[in-house]
Protein backbone atom coordinates (compact mmCIF):
# COMPACT_ATOMS: atom_id res chain seq x y z
CA UNK A 1 0.00 0.00 0.00
CA UNK A 2 2.83 2.38 0.91
CA UNK A 3 4.61 1.60 -2.36
CA UNK A 4 1.45 2.27 -4.37
CA UNK A 5 0.96 5.60 -2.57
CA UNK A 6 4.59 6.48 -3.15
CA UNK A 7 4.33 5.65 -6.84
CA UNK A 8 1.09 7.61 -7.09
CA UNK A 9 2.68 10.56 -5.34
CA UNK A 10 5.65 10.51 -7.72
CA UNK A 11 3.26 10.28 -10.69
CA UNK A 12 1.22 13.23 -9.43
CA UNK A 13 4.41 15.18 -8.77
CA UNK A 14 5.64 14.45 -12.27
CA UNK A 15 2.33 15.55 -13.78
CA UNK A 16 2.32 18.72 -11.66
CA UNK A 17 5.90 19.58 -12.66
CA UNK A 18 5.07 18.93 -16.31
CA UNK A 19 2.04 21.21 -16.03
CA UNK A 20 4.11 23.95 -14.40
CA UNK A 21 6.73 23.67 -17.13
CA UNK A 22 4.03 24.09 -19.75
CA UNK A 23 2.74 27.15 -17.90
CA UNK A 24 6.16 28.79 -17.80
CA UNK A 25 6.79 31.64 -20.24
CA UNK A 26 8.41 30.61 -23.51
CA UNK A 27 12.06 29.77 -23.20
CA UNK A 28 11.80 29.75 -19.40
CA UNK A 29 15.26 28.36 -18.74
CA UNK A 30 18.28 29.58 -16.85
CA UNK A 31 19.99 30.55 -20.12
CA UNK A 32 20.14 34.25 -20.93
CA UNK A 33 17.70 35.46 -23.55
CA UNK A 34 20.39 37.81 -24.86
CA UNK A 35 24.04 36.74 -25.10
CA UNK A 36 26.97 39.17 -25.09
CA UNK A 37 28.79 38.45 -28.37
CA UNK A 38 30.94 41.58 -28.40
CA UNK A 39 34.21 39.68 -28.21
CA UNK A 40 33.01 36.91 -30.51
CA UNK A 41 32.21 39.50 -33.18
CA UNK A 42 35.53 41.24 -32.51
CA UNK A 43 33.98 44.63 -31.82
CA UNK A 44 36.62 46.80 -30.15
CA UNK A 45 34.86 50.18 -29.83
CA UNK A 46 35.09 52.14 -26.60
CA UNK A 47 33.36 55.49 -26.24
CA UNK A 48 35.28 58.47 -24.87
CA UNK A 49 33.18 61.24 -23.38
CA UNK A 50 35.96 63.59 -22.24
CA UNK A 51 35.11 63.09 -18.59
CA UNK A 52 36.38 65.89 -16.36
CA UNK A 53 36.03 66.95 -12.75
CA UNK A 54 34.00 69.90 -14.07
CA UNK A 55 31.34 67.47 -15.34
CA UNK A 56 30.44 69.42 -18.45
CA UNK A 57 26.90 68.89 -19.73
CA UNK A 58 27.78 67.33 -23.08
CA UNK A 59 29.97 64.65 -21.49
CA UNK A 60 27.01 62.65 -20.24
CA UNK A 61 24.76 62.83 -23.34
CA UNK A 62 26.30 60.34 -25.77
CA UNK A 63 26.76 58.27 -27.60
CA UNK A 64 24.84 56.47 -30.30
CA UNK A 65 25.21 55.02 -33.75
CA UNK A 66 23.44 53.25 -36.59
CA UNK A 67 22.79 49.70 -37.80
CA UNK A 68 22.38 49.77 -41.58
CA UNK A 69 23.31 47.79 -44.67
CA UNK A 70 25.65 50.26 -46.34
CA UNK A 71 26.91 47.89 -49.07
CA UNK A 72 23.64 46.11 -49.98
CA UNK A 73 25.01 42.66 -49.20
CA UNK A 74 22.00 41.71 -47.06
CA UNK A 75 23.41 42.11 -43.57
CA UNK A 76 23.65 44.98 -41.13
CA UNK A 77 26.82 46.99 -40.76
CA UNK A 78 27.56 49.11 -37.69
CA UNK A 79 28.50 52.77 -37.34
CA UNK A 80 29.45 53.97 -33.86
CA UNK A 81 29.77 57.62 -32.87
CA UNK A 82 32.72 58.77 -30.80
CA UNK A 83 33.00 61.65 -28.33
CA UNK A 84 36.23 63.48 -27.71
CA UNK A 85 38.73 64.39 -25.03
CA UNK A 86 37.44 68.00 -24.85
CA UNK A 87 40.94 69.02 -23.76
CA UNK A 88 42.67 71.79 -25.74
CA UNK A 89 45.97 69.99 -25.23
CA UNK A 90 44.81 66.69 -26.74
CA UNK A 91 47.12 65.62 -29.56
CA UNK A 92 44.49 63.77 -31.58
CA UNK A 93 40.76 63.15 -31.65
CA UNK A 94 39.39 59.61 -31.91
CA UNK A 95 37.18 59.08 -34.99
CA UNK A 96 33.75 57.61 -35.38
CA UNK A 97 34.04 54.09 -36.75
CA UNK A 98 32.30 52.00 -39.41
CA UNK A 99 32.37 48.22 -39.10
CA UNK A 100 31.43 45.97 -42.02
CA UNK A 101 29.47 42.89 -41.04
CA UNK A 102 31.33 39.81 -42.26
CA UNK A 103 28.34 37.59 -41.61
CA UNK A 104 29.93 34.44 -43.01
CA UNK A 105 32.73 34.84 -40.49
CA UNK A 106 30.49 36.25 -37.75
CA UNK A 107 32.69 39.28 -37.10
CA UNK A 108 32.72 43.06 -37.58
CA UNK A 109 35.67 44.51 -39.50
CA UNK A 110 36.72 48.15 -39.06
CA UNK A 111 36.71 49.86 -42.48
CA UNK A 112 36.54 53.46 -41.26
CA UNK A 113 39.63 54.65 -43.07
CA UNK A 114 38.81 53.16 -46.46
CA UNK A 115 35.16 54.28 -46.24
CA UNK A 116 36.07 57.89 -45.34
CA UNK A 117 33.56 58.23 -42.51
CA UNK A 118 35.88 58.90 -39.56
CA UNK A 119 34.48 62.23 -38.39
CA UNK A 120 36.43 63.54 -35.37
CA UNK A 121 33.95 66.07 -34.03
CA UNK A 122 32.36 65.62 -30.63
CA UNK A 123 29.75 63.14 -31.81
CA UNK A 124 26.38 62.22 -30.36
CA UNK A 125 24.12 60.27 -32.72
CA UNK A 126 23.65 58.90 -36.22
CA UNK A 127 20.91 57.82 -38.58
CA UNK A 128 21.03 56.21 -42.02
CA UNK A 129 18.74 56.31 -45.06
CA UNK A 130 18.91 56.78 -48.83
CA UNK A 131 18.32 60.52 -49.12
CA UNK A 132 19.46 60.79 -52.77
CA UNK A 133 17.45 57.83 -54.13
CA UNK A 134 20.41 55.95 -55.60
CA UNK A 135 19.70 52.70 -53.76
CA UNK A 136 22.45 53.11 -51.14
CA UNK A 137 21.89 54.27 -47.59
CA UNK A 138 23.64 57.48 -46.61
CA UNK A 139 24.68 58.56 -43.12
CA UNK A 140 23.90 61.62 -41.03
CA UNK A 141 25.92 62.30 -37.85
CA UNK A 142 24.92 64.72 -35.09
CA UNK A 143 27.56 66.61 -33.12
CA UNK A 144 28.30 69.34 -30.67
CA UNK A 145 29.02 71.78 -33.48
CA UNK A 146 28.55 71.08 -37.16
CA UNK A 147 26.73 67.90 -38.09
CA UNK A 148 27.93 65.77 -40.99
CA UNK A 149 26.12 64.21 -43.97
CA UNK A 150 27.99 61.40 -45.71
CA UNK A 151 26.75 60.41 -49.18
CA UNK A 152 27.20 56.71 -49.92
CA UNK A 153 29.07 56.37 -53.23
CA UNK A 154 27.99 52.75 -53.70
CA UNK A 155 31.57 51.47 -53.94
CA UNK A 156 32.37 51.07 -50.26
CA UNK A 157 33.23 54.74 -49.76
CA UNK A 158 31.40 57.87 -48.64
CA UNK A 159 31.76 61.57 -49.43
CA UNK A 160 31.20 64.39 -46.94
CA UNK A 161 28.55 66.53 -48.67
CA UNK A 162 27.49 68.58 -45.65
CA UNK A 163 28.33 71.96 -47.14
CA UNK A 164 26.72 71.26 -50.51
CA UNK A 165 23.61 69.78 -48.87
CA UNK A 166 23.35 72.66 -46.38
CA UNK A 167 22.49 70.49 -43.36
CA UNK A 168 25.41 71.35 -41.04
CA UNK A 169 23.24 72.72 -38.20
CA UNK A 170 26.17 73.85 -35.97
CA UNK A 171 24.39 73.54 -32.61
CA UNK A 172 24.15 70.81 -29.95
CA UNK A 173 22.18 68.24 -31.93
CA UNK A 174 20.92 64.91 -30.58
CA UNK A 175 18.70 62.47 -32.48
CA UNK A 176 17.71 62.79 -36.14
CA UNK A 177 15.37 61.01 -38.55
CA UNK A 178 14.56 60.83 -42.26
CA UNK A 179 11.10 60.56 -43.86
CA UNK A 180 9.22 61.86 -46.89
CA UNK A 181 7.00 64.51 -45.29
CA UNK A 182 5.43 65.73 -48.54
CA UNK A 183 5.27 62.49 -50.57
CA UNK A 184 7.39 63.93 -53.36
CA UNK A 185 9.59 60.84 -53.48
CA UNK A 186 12.66 62.02 -51.56
CA UNK A 187 13.56 61.96 -47.89
CA UNK A 188 13.43 65.01 -45.68
CA UNK A 189 15.38 65.37 -42.44
CA UNK A 190 14.40 66.29 -38.87
CA UNK A 191 17.17 67.18 -36.39
CA UNK A 192 16.63 67.46 -32.63
CA UNK A 193 18.57 70.28 -30.99
CA UNK A 194 19.01 70.33 -27.24
CA UNK A 195 20.10 73.59 -25.56
CA UNK A 196 22.21 76.68 -26.11
CA UNK A 197 25.61 75.33 -25.24
CA UNK A 198 29.33 75.89 -25.67
CA UNK A 199 32.21 74.45 -23.69
CA UNK A 200 33.45 77.87 -22.67
CA UNK A 201 30.06 78.76 -21.17
CA UNK A 202 29.39 75.45 -19.42
CA UNK A 203 27.49 76.08 -16.19
CA UNK A 204 28.80 74.55 -12.93
CA UNK A 205 26.17 72.71 -10.88
CA UNK A 206 26.34 71.28 -7.36
CA UNK A 207 24.28 69.07 -5.10
CA UNK A 208 23.84 70.76 -1.73
CA UNK A 209 26.46 73.33 -2.70
CA UNK A 210 29.37 70.90 -2.45
CA UNK A 211 29.06 67.84 -4.72
CA UNK A 212 29.79 68.68 -8.36
CA UNK A 213 27.19 67.09 -10.67
CA UNK A 214 26.06 67.33 -14.26
CA UNK A 215 23.52 70.10 -14.71
CA UNK A 216 19.92 69.44 -15.51
CA UNK A 217 18.26 70.89 -18.62
CA UNK A 218 16.59 73.75 -16.81
CA UNK A 219 19.97 75.43 -16.30
CA UNK A 220 20.15 76.06 -20.06
CA UNK A 221 17.88 77.70 -22.62
CA UNK A 222 16.17 75.27 -24.94
CA UNK A 223 16.51 75.79 -28.69
CA UNK A 224 14.46 74.91 -31.73
CA UNK A 225 14.79 71.70 -33.70
CA UNK A 226 15.28 71.93 -37.47
CA UNK A 227 13.31 70.41 -40.33
CA UNK A 228 15.10 70.25 -43.68
CA UNK A 229 13.11 69.69 -46.87
CA UNK A 230 14.90 67.69 -49.54
CA UNK A 231 15.06 69.68 -52.79
CA UNK A 232 15.67 66.58 -54.87
CA UNK A 233 18.99 67.84 -56.24
CA UNK A 234 21.29 66.92 -53.37
CA UNK A 235 20.48 70.02 -51.34
CA UNK A 236 18.08 70.74 -48.49
CA UNK A 237 16.17 73.84 -47.37
CA UNK A 238 15.46 74.75 -43.75
CA UNK A 239 11.63 74.85 -43.61
CA UNK A 240 11.27 74.76 -39.84
CA UNK A 241 9.15 77.89 -39.63
CA UNK A 242 7.41 77.56 -42.97
CA UNK A 243 6.34 73.98 -42.17
CA UNK A 244 4.96 74.94 -38.75
CA UNK A 245 7.35 72.91 -36.58
CA UNK A 246 9.23 75.83 -35.03
CA UNK A 247 9.22 75.57 -31.24
CA UNK A 248 11.92 77.98 -29.99
CA UNK A 249 12.54 76.69 -26.45
CA UNK A 250 12.10 72.92 -26.51
CA UNK A 251 14.99 70.63 -25.64
CA UNK A 252 14.74 67.92 -28.28
CA UNK A 253 16.41 64.56 -27.60
CA UNK A 254 14.45 61.84 -29.42
CA UNK A 255 12.35 61.85 -32.60
CA UNK A 256 10.24 59.42 -34.56
CA UNK A 257 8.31 59.85 -37.82
CA UNK A 258 5.08 57.85 -37.63
CA UNK A 259 1.51 58.01 -38.88
CA UNK A 260 -0.52 58.37 -35.69
CA UNK A 261 -3.90 59.14 -37.28
CA UNK A 262 -3.77 56.62 -40.14
CA UNK A 263 -4.11 59.13 -42.98
CA UNK A 264 -1.00 57.96 -44.91
CA UNK A 265 0.99 61.08 -44.01
CA UNK A 266 3.90 60.80 -41.57
CA UNK A 267 3.60 62.83 -38.40
CA UNK A 268 6.48 63.81 -36.08
CA UNK A 269 6.68 62.98 -32.38
CA UNK A 270 9.53 64.51 -30.38
CA UNK A 271 10.76 63.64 -26.88
CA UNK A 272 11.79 66.84 -25.10
CA UNK A 273 13.74 67.14 -21.86
CA UNK A 274 11.67 68.84 -19.15
CA UNK A 275 9.56 70.52 -21.83
CA UNK A 276 6.23 69.25 -23.16
CA UNK A 277 6.73 66.60 -25.81
CA UNK A 278 5.59 67.77 -29.23
CA UNK A 279 3.41 66.01 -31.80
CA UNK A 280 3.31 67.60 -35.24
CA UNK A 281 0.36 66.41 -37.30
CA UNK A 282 1.00 66.38 -41.03
CA UNK A 283 -1.60 68.40 -42.92
CA UNK A 284 -0.69 66.84 -46.26
CA UNK A 285 0.38 70.14 -47.84
CA UNK A 286 3.95 70.37 -46.55
CA UNK A 287 2.94 71.89 -43.24
CA UNK A 288 2.25 70.57 -39.75
CA UNK A 289 0.10 71.50 -36.77
CA UNK A 290 1.48 70.98 -33.26
CA UNK A 291 -1.17 69.03 -31.30
CA UNK A 292 0.71 67.39 -28.44
CA UNK A 293 -1.58 68.67 -25.71
CA UNK A 294 -4.74 68.17 -27.75
CA UNK A 295 -3.88 64.54 -28.51
CA UNK A 296 -2.69 63.66 -25.02
CA UNK A 297 1.04 63.11 -25.57
CA UNK A 298 2.65 66.36 -24.37
CA UNK A 299 2.57 65.41 -20.68
CA UNK A 300 2.24 62.26 -18.63
CA UNK A 301 -1.10 61.22 -17.15
CA UNK A 302 -0.58 63.59 -14.22
CA UNK A 303 -0.09 66.58 -16.51
CA UNK A 304 3.66 66.81 -15.92
CA UNK A 305 6.39 67.35 -18.51
CA UNK A 306 8.99 64.64 -18.04
CA UNK A 307 12.69 64.47 -18.72
CA UNK A 308 12.18 62.45 -21.90
CA UNK A 309 14.96 60.85 -23.94
CA UNK A 310 14.12 57.66 -25.82
CA UNK A 311 11.12 57.27 -28.08
CA UNK A 312 9.32 54.74 -30.27
CA UNK A 313 6.07 54.03 -32.08
CA UNK A 314 4.38 50.67 -32.63
CA UNK A 315 1.13 48.73 -32.37
CA UNK A 316 1.77 47.00 -29.05
CA UNK A 317 -1.88 45.95 -28.52
CA UNK A 318 -2.46 44.61 -32.05
CA UNK A 319 -5.53 46.77 -32.64
CA UNK A 320 -4.39 48.27 -35.94
CA UNK A 321 -3.11 51.68 -34.87
CA UNK A 322 0.22 53.11 -33.75
CA UNK A 323 0.88 53.64 -30.05
CA UNK A 324 3.71 55.69 -28.54
CA UNK A 325 6.38 54.99 -25.93
CA UNK A 326 8.84 57.33 -24.19
CA UNK A 327 11.64 56.65 -21.69
CA UNK A 328 12.14 59.20 -18.93
CA UNK A 329 14.45 60.37 -16.16
CA UNK A 330 14.78 58.58 -12.82
CA UNK A 331 12.01 59.17 -10.27
CA UNK A 332 9.67 59.45 -13.25
CA UNK A 333 7.83 56.55 -14.83
CA UNK A 334 8.34 55.87 -18.51
CA UNK A 335 5.21 56.59 -20.58
CA UNK A 336 3.12 54.20 -22.69
CA UNK A 337 0.45 56.05 -24.65
CA UNK A 338 -2.37 54.07 -26.22
CA UNK A 339 -3.93 55.24 -29.49
CA UNK A 340 -7.73 55.34 -29.56
CA UNK A 341 -7.76 54.70 -33.31
CA UNK A 342 -8.14 58.33 -34.32
CA UNK A 343 -4.74 59.58 -33.22
CA UNK A 344 -5.68 60.60 -29.69
CA UNK A 345 -3.86 59.00 -26.77
CA UNK A 346 -4.25 57.93 -23.17
CA UNK A 347 -1.35 57.39 -20.77
CA UNK A 348 -1.81 53.74 -19.73
CA UNK A 349 1.58 53.28 -18.07
CA UNK A 350 0.14 52.39 -14.67
CA UNK A 351 -2.64 50.23 -16.12
CA UNK A 352 -0.06 48.32 -18.15
CA UNK A 353 2.05 47.77 -14.99
CA UNK A 354 5.05 49.60 -16.45
CA UNK A 355 5.27 52.48 -13.97
CA UNK A 356 6.75 51.02 -10.78
CA UNK A 357 9.57 49.02 -12.43
CA UNK A 358 10.86 52.11 -14.23
CA UNK A 359 10.73 54.56 -11.34
CA UNK A 360 14.35 54.35 -10.15
CA UNK A 361 15.81 53.59 -13.58
CA UNK A 362 16.89 56.33 -15.96
CA UNK A 363 15.86 55.32 -19.48
CA UNK A 364 17.58 56.31 -22.70
CA UNK A 365 17.58 54.05 -25.77
CA UNK A 366 14.46 51.94 -26.10
CA UNK A 367 12.10 50.29 -28.59
CA UNK A 368 9.15 48.01 -28.99
CA UNK A 369 10.67 44.61 -29.76
CA UNK A 370 9.00 41.21 -30.08
CA UNK A 371 11.98 39.50 -28.47
CA UNK A 372 10.38 36.03 -28.44
CA UNK A 373 8.50 36.34 -31.76
CA UNK A 374 5.16 35.44 -30.19
CA UNK A 375 3.32 38.17 -32.12
CA UNK A 376 3.17 40.75 -29.31
CA UNK A 377 5.54 43.69 -29.08
CA UNK A 378 7.53 43.73 -25.86
CA UNK A 379 9.64 46.61 -24.54
CA UNK A 380 13.40 46.80 -24.06
CA UNK A 381 14.84 49.80 -22.20
CA UNK A 382 18.50 50.78 -21.90
CA UNK A 383 19.24 52.54 -18.62
CA UNK A 384 22.08 54.47 -17.04
CA UNK A 385 22.16 57.52 -14.81
CA UNK A 386 23.74 60.80 -15.90
CA UNK A 387 25.41 61.33 -12.52
CA UNK A 388 28.39 59.04 -12.02
CA UNK A 389 28.27 59.96 -8.32
CA UNK A 390 24.53 59.38 -7.86
CA UNK A 391 25.11 56.94 -4.98
CA UNK A 392 26.24 59.91 -2.91
CA UNK A 393 22.87 61.53 -3.56
CA UNK A 394 20.46 58.58 -3.31
CA UNK A 395 21.60 55.13 -2.21
CA UNK A 396 18.66 53.53 -4.02
CA UNK A 397 20.01 54.58 -7.40
CA UNK A 398 23.12 53.58 -9.30
CA UNK A 399 25.11 54.95 -12.23
CA UNK A 400 25.28 51.70 -14.20
CA UNK A 401 21.88 49.99 -14.44
CA UNK A 402 20.51 46.81 -15.99
CA UNK A 403 18.77 46.80 -19.35
CA UNK A 404 15.09 46.12 -18.62
CA UNK A 405 12.86 43.73 -20.58
CA UNK A 406 9.08 43.91 -20.27
CA UNK A 407 7.09 41.03 -21.73
CA UNK A 408 3.78 41.86 -23.38
CA UNK A 409 1.24 39.46 -21.89
CA UNK A 410 -1.00 39.86 -24.94
CA UNK A 411 -4.71 40.55 -25.21
CA UNK A 412 -7.28 41.47 -27.81
CA UNK A 413 -9.25 43.71 -25.44
CA UNK A 414 -8.56 47.42 -25.25
CA UNK A 415 -7.11 48.55 -21.92
CA UNK A 416 -6.25 44.99 -20.91
CA UNK A 417 -2.77 44.58 -22.31
CA UNK A 418 -0.32 44.28 -19.44
CA UNK A 419 3.43 43.94 -19.31
CA UNK A 420 5.54 41.95 -16.87
CA UNK A 421 9.15 42.81 -16.13
CA UNK A 422 11.29 39.74 -16.87
CA UNK A 423 14.72 41.37 -16.61
CA UNK A 424 15.98 38.76 -14.16
CA UNK A 425 14.39 35.84 -15.99
CA UNK A 426 16.07 37.01 -19.18
CA UNK A 427 19.45 37.17 -17.46
CA UNK A 428 19.71 40.93 -17.99
CA UNK A 429 20.01 41.72 -14.28
CA UNK A 430 23.51 40.28 -14.07
CA UNK A 431 25.38 43.11 -15.78
CA UNK A 432 24.64 46.83 -15.36
CA UNK A 433 25.45 49.26 -18.17
CA UNK A 434 25.53 53.01 -18.75
CA UNK A 435 23.37 52.98 -21.88
CA UNK A 436 22.70 55.97 -24.08
CA UNK A 437 22.02 54.99 -27.69
CA UNK A 438 20.48 51.57 -28.32
CA UNK A 439 20.48 50.09 -31.82
CA UNK A 440 18.07 47.38 -32.95
CA UNK A 441 18.27 44.97 -35.87
CA UNK A 442 18.78 41.35 -36.93
CA UNK A 443 22.58 41.33 -37.04
CA UNK A 444 22.98 37.60 -37.61
CA UNK A 445 19.97 37.27 -39.97
CA UNK A 446 18.34 34.49 -37.95
CA UNK A 447 14.89 36.06 -37.75
CA UNK A 448 14.97 37.87 -34.42
CA UNK A 449 16.07 41.30 -33.27
CA UNK A 450 19.51 41.80 -31.73
CA UNK A 451 20.69 44.86 -29.83
CA UNK A 452 23.76 47.09 -29.69
CA UNK A 453 24.26 49.06 -26.47
CA UNK A 454 26.12 52.35 -26.89
CA UNK A 455 27.53 53.20 -23.48
CA UNK A 456 28.81 56.48 -22.14
CA UNK A 457 32.59 56.37 -21.67
CA UNK A 458 32.51 52.57 -21.88
CA UNK A 459 32.69 49.86 -24.56
CA UNK A 460 29.84 49.25 -26.99
CA UNK A 461 28.14 45.90 -26.37
CA UNK A 462 26.41 43.51 -28.80
CA UNK A 463 23.59 41.41 -27.35
CA UNK A 464 22.51 38.53 -29.57
CA UNK A 465 18.91 37.39 -29.27
CA UNK A 466 19.06 33.71 -28.36
CA UNK A 467 15.36 32.83 -28.21
CA UNK A 468 13.31 34.66 -30.83
CA UNK A 469 14.06 32.38 -33.75
CA UNK A 470 12.56 29.38 -31.94
CA UNK A 471 9.15 30.72 -32.95
CA UNK A 472 7.98 31.30 -36.51
CA UNK A 473 8.98 34.64 -38.01
CA UNK A 474 9.03 36.73 -41.14
CA UNK A 475 11.35 39.60 -42.02
CA UNK A 476 10.14 42.01 -44.69
CA UNK A 477 12.32 44.38 -46.67
CA UNK A 478 10.34 46.95 -48.65
CA UNK A 479 11.82 48.70 -51.67
CA UNK A 480 10.21 51.88 -52.91
CA UNK A 481 10.37 52.69 -56.62
CA UNK A 482 9.30 56.34 -56.47
CA UNK A 483 12.52 57.74 -54.98
CA UNK A 484 11.92 56.74 -51.36
CA UNK A 485 13.86 53.51 -51.90
CA UNK A 486 13.77 52.53 -48.21
CA UNK A 487 9.96 52.86 -48.19
CA UNK A 488 10.13 54.85 -44.94
CA UNK A 489 6.58 55.47 -43.77
CA UNK A 490 5.14 52.32 -45.35
CA UNK A 491 3.12 49.90 -43.24
CA UNK A 492 2.69 46.14 -43.52
CA UNK A 493 -0.31 44.37 -42.06
CA UNK A 494 -0.74 40.61 -41.97
CA UNK A 495 -2.90 38.02 -40.28
CA UNK A 496 -1.59 34.87 -38.66
CA UNK A 497 -3.29 32.57 -36.16
CA UNK A 498 -6.29 34.90 -36.07
CA UNK A 499 -4.23 37.90 -34.96
CA UNK A 500 -3.56 40.92 -37.15
CA UNK A 501 -0.10 42.43 -36.87
CA UNK A 502 0.90 45.93 -38.01
CA UNK A 503 4.46 47.14 -38.50
CA UNK A 504 5.73 50.44 -39.88
CA UNK A 505 9.03 51.31 -41.56
CA UNK A 506 10.52 53.83 -39.16
CA UNK A 507 13.74 55.79 -39.48
CA UNK A 508 15.08 57.11 -36.20
CA UNK A 509 13.43 56.22 -32.85
CA UNK A 510 15.25 55.07 -29.71
CA UNK A 511 17.86 57.72 -28.74
CA UNK A 512 20.75 58.95 -30.91
CA UNK A 513 20.16 55.86 -33.00
CA UNK A 514 19.56 54.50 -36.47
CA UNK A 515 17.94 51.07 -36.65
CA UNK A 516 17.28 48.25 -39.10
CA UNK A 517 14.66 49.41 -41.62
CA UNK A 518 13.46 45.88 -42.25
CA UNK A 519 10.28 44.75 -40.49
CA UNK A 520 10.39 41.66 -38.29
CA UNK A 521 7.14 39.83 -37.54
CA UNK A 522 6.95 37.29 -34.74
CA UNK A 523 4.42 34.63 -35.71
CA UNK A 524 4.39 32.27 -32.74
CA UNK A 525 3.34 28.78 -33.83
CA UNK A 526 1.68 29.94 -37.05
CA UNK A 527 1.98 27.67 -40.06
CA UNK A 528 0.85 30.20 -42.64
CA UNK A 529 0.20 33.89 -43.24
CA UNK A 530 -3.13 35.29 -44.35
CA UNK A 531 -4.16 38.65 -45.77
CA UNK A 532 -0.71 40.18 -46.31
CA UNK A 533 -1.05 43.85 -47.23
CA UNK A 534 1.40 46.70 -47.83
CA UNK A 535 0.28 50.29 -47.53
CA UNK A 536 3.13 52.08 -49.22
CA UNK A 537 4.47 55.43 -48.04
CA UNK A 538 2.45 57.28 -50.69
CA UNK A 539 -0.82 55.66 -49.58
CA UNK A 540 -1.08 53.03 -52.34
CA UNK A 541 -2.19 49.61 -51.12
CA UNK A 542 -0.82 46.35 -52.45
CA UNK A 543 -2.13 42.87 -51.60
CA UNK A 544 0.33 40.00 -51.69
CA UNK A 545 -0.09 36.23 -51.48
CA UNK A 546 1.98 33.11 -50.87
CA UNK A 547 4.26 34.73 -48.32
CA UNK A 548 6.65 32.16 -46.80
CA UNK A 549 7.60 31.77 -43.14
CA UNK A 550 11.08 31.91 -41.56
CA UNK A 551 12.55 33.89 -44.42
CA UNK A 552 13.74 37.38 -45.25
CA UNK A 553 11.58 38.49 -48.16
CA UNK A 554 11.82 41.58 -50.35
CA UNK A 555 8.82 43.31 -51.90
CA UNK A 556 9.04 46.16 -54.40
CA UNK A 557 6.49 48.91 -54.91
CA UNK A 558 4.25 48.49 -57.97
Amino acid sequence: MFQRKHVLFRLLSFLLQSFLLLMLPPFGSTAAYFRDVTDVMQLDFRHINGFSAERRLVETMGSGGALFDFDNDGDLDLYLVQGNSLSPSAESSPPNRLYRNENDAGVFVDITASANVGDTGYGLGAVAADYDSDGYRDLYVTNLGKNVLYRNNGDGTFTDVTEDAQVGCPLLSASAAFADIDQDGDLDLYVCNYVEYALETDIPCYYKNSLRIYCGPNEYHGIADVLYRNNGDGTFTDVTKAAGVYEPTTRGLGVVFTDVNNDSWVDIYVANDMSPNTLFINRGDGTFQEEGVLRGVAYNGDGIANGSMGIDAGDYDNDGDIDLWVSNFSLEANCLMQNDGDGYFEDVTFDAELADPSFYALGFGTRFIDYDNDGWLDLLVGNGHIWDNVKQIDAKMSYAQPVQLFRNQGSTLRNHTNFTEITAEAGLDKTPYVVRGMLFGDIDTDGDVDVVLCQSNRPAIILSNEVGSENAWLTVKLVGTDGNTDAIGAQVQLEANGTTLLREVICGASYLSGNDLRLTFGLGNASQINNFQVRWHNGDVQQLSKVPLRQIVTFSQD
